[in-house]
């Protein structure tokens, strides 16, 4: 398993629809958080190009 740093933050977002988000993800067998996970990690796997554009710009 990969080892990661996690990092607690903090989002601004419609409480009836993170409610339904929470409720529909346990039903799922998951949860909130490892749901926004998944997304941040395909979201930034349909993005190499800028990814890549970024680690240039260091």
């Amino acid at each position: 398993m990969i080892e990661r740093t996690l990092k607690k933050t903090s989002l601004t977002l419609d409480k009836d629809d993170y409610e339904l988000f929470k409720k529909i993800a346990k039903i799922n067998n998951s949860d909130a958080s490892k749901e926004i996970r998944k997304f941040i990690e395909t979201y930034i796997k349909n993005n190499q190009q800028t990814v890549m554009k970024l680690k240039i710009k260091k």
